[in-house]
């Protein structure tokens, strides 16, 4: 007479395995982004003469802007 494993007992130990897994990829990710942010403190200013430009006023824009507000 061979021993089944119990199905429920197998499904518990799986979802223990992949919640720890899951745990520590959320730590490990967590800690790489508080690294970024240190990194990334301070504002970096280039040598470029050029104007950013972010909008320029076309009846496209005007069109969207009327019909939004």
């Amino acid at each position: 007479m061979e021993h089944q494993p119990n199905p429920r007992r197998s499904f518990l130990v799986n979802a223990g395995k992949t919640t720890v897994l899951a745990a520590a990829g959320t730590s490990l990710l967590a800690s790489q982004s508080l690294g970024a942010e240190k990194s990334s403190a301070t504002v970096v200013k280039g040598r470029s003469k050029k104007v950013e430009v972010l909008y320029q006023k076309t009846r496209h824009w005007e069109d969207f802007y009327k019909n939004a507000y």
